[in-house]
């Protein structure tokens, strides 16, 4: 059995996914955003980060198709790589809670959950954590404009 450590993250409200442990960068809590005339609603701004301009992505709100309301932004900022052996490349998740580390086993896996129905789009695989099903992020495809 092989197990990992993982980070779950709170989306919005009711929505969880989760990434692995080192593609969690940074955590920013109430972010300076700016906003991008005329962008999608769910990458609507961006943030500085280290000197990089960050899009800044609402997955909440692309998966139900609305703009999230949030009381305190929070941000997550995220390593991903396009390619094996890739510098690591950065992207920014807007997230309602500070995420919590877990530890996934091979006997976790499950069905990514039927509603909404984007989460195919999303995610590579899931796994069980009590009730709950929690997608696991495609952070290279989010990022590189697999949501366009």
């Amino acid at each position: 059995m092989a197990e990992s450590a993982a980070w779950v993250l709170a989306l919005d409200h009711q929505l969880r996914a989760a990434v692995g442990e080192r593609e969690l960068a940074h955590l920013i809590e109430a972010p300076i955003l700016l906003d991008v005339p005329r962008s999608p609603p769910y990458c609507r701004q961006v943030l500085v980060w280290n000197d990089t301009v960050l899009p800044a992505m609402d997955l909440a709100a692309w998966l139900r198709g609305q703009l999230t309301q949030r009381q305190e932004p929070l941000a997550g900022v995220f390593a991903y790589q396009t390619r094996p052996g890739a510098d690591p490349e950065y992207g920014a998740l807007l997230l309602s809670a500070i995420p919590t580390r877990t530890r996934v086993d091979d006997d976790q896996v499950c069905a990514l959950p039927k509603q909404p129905r984007r989460w195919q789009t999303l995610a590579i695989s899931c796994f069980q954590q009590g009730d709950q099903p929690i997608p696991i992020l495609d952070l290279p495809h989010i990022f590189s404009g697999g949501l366009l």
